[in-house]
């Protein structure tokens, strides 16, 4: 160590010495030197916070600064992964990166220490590194409402607590681990669809596996069938049951299935999908080879991979021409429903929905086809002559399956169903590549796609009002909107005239209007921004809305429907704990002075007398239920 120090002070001598110009002058008393002009400053990156220590789930805003060196741009990572994961923390920036947001893992990582770090690329490159440590105390109850908005019908005071308690993941990891709840058979009497409507509802208010329940709506969004043809409910109970089945699979999985669901095959007329006759000019139906690339899968334009559209000579690049219509339409040929027990394989079996739909050999197209053509495409997208109706679809789905636009068409819908409508090319693409590879080279693994959805950095960001942006989030659809007003208040019901009162607000429970659904995933407001849901809010729309909670809160939604909210009546005895109790459950925690303001001088305003305290939770739930805050989750 002294051997260390003394060759230091030697090193300061001699730069000292050799750092000057000039001599000593024979005779001379003075030792004469020449100024020269002083090194110029190492560049050099700073990062800062205000605090090290962020609590699990959390968020920690941090600043970066760069000297000498000119408009620096930082790119960062966290214990030396760029942008972070699950397990460390992610880190969200924009611009420049002089800002960051680390979003705390929703467990304590070992070890507990971090270190964030923001560097320049420069010559040579810079970097500055901060050390955080990620602790435990617990989730709020606004961060643990704000996480069921996005994976059930609607938070409930029990999973408040059992989500602050549990955590979001292993939330998540329960709700992936339930059993299905079922839809119960129709009876053979039931002639139409609107007993499983009111099954519907109920499905969705009680059913405890809420994630599958979310998630499968979400499916039904995009691999439609719609009452209006399908208005039979032993046709559509096994549709959704599939979907219910097949929402944690893989999408791979989901494709297959829903191409052989006979209520599928009847809506979109795969079923008896003849071969091409020459003698009497029949062709391949096509309408089903579309609508499958269209709606499930591909869409209409080359996709990059963070969702944003590829342009050639100043328009979309097609994804597909009508020729490749025609050879999937071939590839689809020869499917007939179900054969019922006890019955023989005929070329058109008579309708019958139990089962996927069977193949009848000698009316599927044998030829050649061509199908999609894409960079690492297997067989050159040509299917061969001579296969049988199996083996042509198996194929076919797996060019579509691998065509590089599914991972980004399937991350939007899934996100905008989810979390928010116009999530950002940065978030498209962070799901689109959990959806290309789950970490073990799967494709298409729905529980990591949509664990990817959910605890992305940008889902997660509202979560801190610090970090919160206010185009996030979206609309409620009705259906939505009715389900999580009748969970918060623990409502019961039967589903009587629900699907009515949804139809008046713009959405039939299982009468989506078109192939499109109930609304377009890429419909936009005025600003340019996605906004599916608006699509479906009219003057009438709006009104229905708030004429429903006023039916709900003051007035009856029928016989079968019922709720108590004398609970809420006690708490109007401080009416400032009240408001605080609905603020956590209906807007986790985020509603607005002004708001908190007008609602309170509205229960003010409430006479005096026995049932004051009862009117004035009441108005206080009517007031927030029909607020723009609440109908726009963020």
């Amino acid at each position: 160590m002294r051997l260390l120090l003394r060759l230091n002070l030697a090193s300061i001598v001699l730069f000292s010495i050799v750092g000057c110009s000039g001599g000593y002058t024979p005779n001379s008393s003075t030792f004469t030197t020449t100024p020269t002009s002083p090194a110029p400053p190492q560049p050099s990156v700073t990062v800062s916070s205000s605090t090290n220590t962020v609590n699990a789930g959390g968020s920690l805003q941090l600043t970066a600064s760069a000297s000498g060196t000119t408009n620096p741009s930082f790119v960062w990572s966290v214990n030396g992964i760029s942008g972070g994961n699950a397990t460390v923390g992610t880190i969200i920036t924009s611009g420049t990166g002089a800002t960051a947001t680390f979003n705390a893992p929703m467990s304590v990582p070992s070890p507990a220490g971090i270190t964030i770090q923001a560097a320049v690329s420069a010559t040579p490159s810079i970097s500055g590194s901060f050390s955080a440590t990620v602790t435990s105390a617990g989730l709020s109850p606004n961060v643990a409402d704000r996480f069921l908005e996005q994976t059930t019908f609607g938070p409930t005071s029990s999973l408040i607590t059992e989500v602050q308690q549990t955590g979001l993941q292993n939330f998540l990891n329960s709700q992936f681990s339930l059993p299905v709840t079922p839809y119960a058979d129709p009876a053979a009497t039931e002639t139409n669809n609107s007993l499983l409507q009111q099954r519907f509802f109920v499905q969705i208010l009680t059913a405890p596996d809420q994630l599958r329940q979310r998630v499968a709506f979400a499916l039904s969004q995009i691999f439609v069938i719609a009452g209006d043809k399908i208005n039979t409910p032993q046709a559509f109970t096994p549709y959704l049951d599939l979907l219910e089945n097949d929402a944690f699979t893989n999408y791979r999985q989901i494709l297959q299935d829903v191409t052989l669901s006979p209520a599928m095959g009847h809506y979109l007329d795969m079923v008896n999908n003849d071969k091409p006759n020459p003698t009497t000019g029949t062709h391949a139906d096509e309408n089903y080879a579309r609508e499958a690339m269209q709606l499930f899968t591909i869409g209409l334009s080359m996709l990059n991979e963070d969702g944003s559209t590829q342009m050639s000579g100043g328009a979309p690049i097609p994804t597909y021409s009508q020729n490749t219509v025609e050879a999937f339409a071939l590839a689809y040929t020869g499917w007939t429903y179900p054969t019922q027990p006890g019955a023989t394989l005929q070329k058109h079996n008579p309708a019958y929905w139990t089962g996927p739909m069977v193949p009848f050999e000698s009316n599927h197209d044998m030829t050649a086809k061509q199908l999609l053509q894409y960079p690492g495409m297997a067989s050159g997208g040509t299917l061969p002559a001579g296969q049988t109706a199996e083996q042509d679809l198996a194929e076919a789905l797996d060019n579509v399956f691998n065509h590089p636009n599914v991972p980004p068409f399937v991350a939007l819908r899934l996100i905008q169903h989810l979390v928010t409508s116009n999530p950002s090319a940065a978030y498209i693409q962070r799901v689109a590549d959990v959806f290309k590879n789950n970490g073990s080279g799967v494709r298409g693994d729905m529980k990591a796609v949509i664990t990817a959805v959910l605890m992305d950095p940008e889902a997660r960001r509202g979560d801190n009002s610090a970090t919160a942006v206010g185009t996030d989030g979206h609309l409620q659809e009705p259906i939505l909107y009715m389900a999580t007003i009748l969970r918060a208040f623990n409502a019961t019901t039967d589903g009587a005239s629900l699907a009515g009162q949804s139809g008046n607000m713009g959405q039939t429970a299982l009468y989506p209007p078109s192939v499109f659904s109930f609304y377009s995933p890429l419909f936009r407001t005025q600003t340019g921004d996605l906004a599916p849901e608006f699509q479906l809010l009219t003057t009438a729309t709006a009104l229905s809305r708030v004429n429903w909670v006023n039916s709900f809160v003051f007035g009856s939604l029928g016989a079968t429907t019922t709720v108590d909210f004398s609970s809420w009546g006690t708490q109007a005895a401080n009416l400032g704990s009240l408001l605080d109790s609905l603020n956590t459950l209906m807007l986790h925690g985020t509603m607005s002075s002004d708001m908190r303001n007008s609602v309170m001088t509205a229960l003010q305003a409430v006479p005096a007398g026995s049932t004051q305290a009862l009117t004035q939770a009441k108005t206080a739930i009517y007031l927030i239920a029909t607020s723009s805050q609440y109908q726009v989750q963020d």
